[in-house]
């Protein structure tokens, strides 16, 4: 199967190109503000680089979230458009899963041992979930939800090693740092590059979906926020005629 992925839910904009998993192509930029410009430009190059056309795809991997509110809309309204033009069947990949795989694809994970990924979500909070490595898949031990990482660790005792990753990452080993809440049996490794979210993990987990006919309904697929949206209104003085 050949699968293009979408990858905008933080500041990683980025496409990629995968076929029976493995990635023929992976293009992104790391910038704020800048995805809605720079993703068709991405995903062209994707195409290009795999010698491939909209139509020739078998389906659209998209990651769903939780993440930057602007940039998922973005994301899946892109994925949208490109499966109402071409007919093709969108997968939605959960952000936080796409990035736990980005791990193990990248860095040794032993069997058994529990992934926790986490994206910064502003103050003390951040977007997190846990899954355990078990025979090249991931099986999910804490769901995605927002947290304040002073709650974090609550939820994961009794798991005695766990490699984290993530642009949230740091916030939680600062709260370690100064509290007493480290076990001594429980040990966080921080693999040697800081692993963000990556096109091409959300294509591969995409493409596992897509076989297993995991297929999204394009009229309700929204993405998963996990916390309410909230605009900043500024109120300005009365115009005096």
């Amino acid at each position: 199967m050949k699968v293009l992925a979408i990858e905008t839910a933080t500041v990683v904009c980025g496409a990629a190109v995968v076929e029976n998993g493995c990635v023929l192509a992976e293009r992104s930029v790391e910038a704020k503000q800048v995805h809605s410009q720079k993703i068709i430009e991405l995903i062209d190059h994707c195409l290009s680089a795999s010698d491939l056309e909209i139509n020739d795809l078998d389906g659209i991997a998209v990651s769903i979230g939780p993440g930057s509110f602007t940039g998922l809309r973005i994301g899946v309204s892109t994925a949208k458009g490109l499966a109402y033009a071409t007919g093709k069947h969108v997968v939605a990949v959960p952000t936080l899963e796409a990035l736990a795989w980005n791990v193990v694809r990248n860095a040794k994970v032993e069997r058994g041992e529990l992934v926790l990924p986490m994206i910064d979500a502003r103050r003390s909070e951040v977007y997190a979930a846990a899954y355990r490595y078990a025979e090249n898949e991931l099986v999910e031990v804490l769901a995605s939800r927002d947290i304040l990482v002073n709650e974090l660790y609550a939820l994961l005792d009794g798991h005695d090693r766990v490699v984290l990753a993530g642009d949230g990452m740091e916030k939680f080993r600062q709260h370690l740092a100064t509290s007493d809440a480290a076990h001594a049996r429980q040990v966080f490794v921080v693999p040697g590059e800081h692993f963000n979210c990556s096109p091409a993990a959300v294509g591969i987990l995409g493409e596992r979906r897509l076989e297993c006919g995991q297929f999204a309904d394009l009229a309700s697929l929204e993405p998963l926020y996990v916390k309410e949206f909230h605009t900043t209104m500024v109120l300005q003085p009365p115009v005096q005629f």
